[in-house]
């Protein structure tokens, strides 16, 4: 669109494409529900006034029209579902725009994975930026499928300048406090191109905190409490309050927010899967959630607008007004803040919660299966762990929360092999790397309280190896080697018998399968676990289990990660 074409419509010389009418409309500026109408021309907003006329009227009976939500940070893979599948599910709940980190992708594919998110996003009705990761691979102590070194990145951003918008979660903030050589000239290259370099610290403070910012690092999404993220707005950071479906802070974090400081605050949804998009919602859940729980309504909605679009400089997005894009929420009240229509570059594209239009981009042929799960030959003989008699450490985790910790136990001894202690909750726990097939290791875990049977992934942050979790070993190989029948999946075993699973086809983290039948998978996957005595939701808590950048103690396919010192640890304590 030229200016010369849009001109005359917002002076009312030329009708406009659509004409909005009957409505209030929220100003980000001022705060205030402004009563008038909004003249469309193309994708942007023409102007806001006494508009009369248009080649389309949509009279939309005094509802209230917002900015379409951003989504400041997360990863499509997480959602399991394809790039398009994804904007299936999130279009219909008011998400018009997302900064998606495609590391998990990146971590199994290399540079064919990131192609991938980016050809399968181009040209759909879903503003998809990318953060090209960081990385790949997370840490020294896992193996990833591929490396993405600066010389990547910089042929990358050259390739795609409009679509790569940041730099992706510096998740190695040890590596930057040490200025390792490869993390720092990372950085540079996307700071002197001005994009956004993303954050990750996780308990980061004082003079550490001080340090980890000078490398240009502004955001961060892993804030636990109030205390921690109002250390870090003062420090000058911008903070995307999470709300995934492993890790919720946002009724921690919202406490932090308050009239003066909100500018600084963001949503994100980081990890969020299929069943909680469609069952309970996505932005507008984060939304509904914190005005809930006390957040002024026009706060909230402002957090899901206009602050991630400056923070990002989206200089057209977050606002209604002239020359912005014409991305709307159309929302019955702000009490219930049901979302009626979405429109996307001005063309309605969901109605009632139902997409209306077709998913398609630019890229026709994309295919149904991407990589291959390979994997070392395990036997029953390779999972014994023989007593020493030492105690061993346990990694602990808890629903909810990304942080583990480092337990010291007494082990459960069966003719001097160490078992799974299923009454005090301590299971056996197999990490299998999958991309060149050749490493495993052992460790035991609490918190996940599986009674019977095994539950195994291939969704393992942020290399993506399998994990199994189980009761006993011939369930715990039967899960394994299932995962490898599926090219990667979900599969819960119990008594030698698969009970449920789903195939994650794209990288062993995704599925082309509509929205609808990825939450009955999923839903069943969930039923399944009560079959094990399970009570909990423990598929996305198990996939975190290998992300050796969040403390305390993880395990990847090298062994157990002490996460503070970055050091392999034995599973024997001395």
């Amino acid at each position: 669109m030229k200016i010369r074409e849009i001109i005359p419509v917002a002076l009312g010389d030329e009708m406009p494409d659509v004409l909005l009418k009957n409505l209030k409309f929220f100003n980000v500026f001022t705060n205030e529900l402004e009563e008038n109408n909004i003249a469309i021309y193309k994708k942007r907003i023409a102007g806001i006034g006494d508009y009369t006329e248009g080649k389309k009227v949509i009279d939309l009976d005094g509802k209230i029209v917002l900015p379409g939500f951003i989504d400041a940070h997360l990863h499509i893979e997480s959602s399991m579902l394809a790039p398009r599948q994804f904007a299936k599910a999130v279009l219909p709940r008011g998400t018009t725009t997302v900064i998606a980190d495609p590391h998990e992708i990146t971590n199994v594919l290399g540079i064919e994975g990131l192609k991938y998110m980016i050809e399968s996003t181009e040209g759909i009705p879903l503003n998809v930026y990318i953060a090209v990761p960081s990385a790949v691979p997370a840490t020294k102590n896992e193996t990833s499928g591929a490396i993405l070194g600066a010389e990547d990145i910089v042929g990358f951003v050259d390739n795609y300048p409009r679509r790569i918008i940041a730099l992706g979660e510096v998740m190695n903030f040890p590596g930057v406090l040490e200025m390792d050589p490869e993390l720092i000239t990372k950085i540079e290259i996307l700071r002197h191109k001005y994009k956004k370099i993303d954050g990750h610290c996780p308990g980061l403070s004082g003079k550490k905190l001080n340090a980890y910012i000078n490398a240009f690092i502004r955001s961060d999404h892993e804030c636990s409490n109030a205390d921690e993220a109002l250390e870090k707005v003062r420090r000058g950071m911008h903070i995307f309050i999470r709300e995934g479906t492993a890790a919720k802070n946002l009724e921690s974090l919202v406490k932090a927010v308050n009239n003066f400081n909100y500018v600084n605050f963001s949503f994100c949804t980081d990890d969020r899967d299929p069943l909680d998009i469609i069952k309970e919602g996505h932005i507008d859940y984060l939304i509904k959630k914190s005005i809930k729980l006390g957040l002024d309504p026009f706060i909230a909605i402002k957090m899901a607008t206009i602050n991630p679009a400056k923070h990002f400089n989206l200089r057209s997005m977050g606002a209604i007004a002239p020359g912005y894009k014409a991305d709307l929420v159309v929302i019955n009240n702000l009490e219930d803040f049901n979302v009626e229509m979405v429109f996307k570059d001005s063309k309605i594209v969901s109605e009632k919660g139902k997409l209306s239009v077709a998913m398609e981009g630019i890229y026709h042929t994309l295919p149904e299966k991407v990589g291959i799960v390979n994997i070392p030959k395990i036997t029953l003989e390779d999972l014994k762990i023989k007593d020493k008699g030492k105690k061993i450490r346990v990694i602990e985790m808890f629903e909810g929360l990304l942080e583990t910790k480092e337990l010291i136990k007494e082990p459960k001894i069966e003719n001097g092999y160490i078992m799974s202690d299923i009454e005090n909750d301590i299971l056996k726990l197999l990490i299998v790397e999958r991309h060149k097939g050749k490493n495993y290791s052992l460790g035991f875990v609490k918190g996940l309280s599986i009674k019977s049977g095994a539950v195994g992934t291939s969704i393992g942050h942020d290399s993506h190896n399998i994990g199994i979790v189980g009761t006993n070993d011939e369930d715990m190989i039967l899960a394994l080697n299932e995962i490898k029948n599926m090219n990667g999946g979900i599969v819960v075993v119990k008594d030698k018998q698969i009970i449920s699973k789903m195939p994650l086809p794209i990288a062993g983290l995704m599925t082309d399968s509509e929205p609808e039948e990825a939450i009955k998978n999923l839903t069943e996957l969930k039923n399944a676990l009560k079959i094990l005595e399970c009570e909990k939701d423990i598929f996305m808590t198990l996939a975190f289990v290998q992300l050796s950048v969040i403390p305390e103690l993880k395990i990847t396919d090298k062994g157990l990660v002490n996460v503070n010192t970055q050091e392999i640890v034995d599973i024997f304590s001395i």
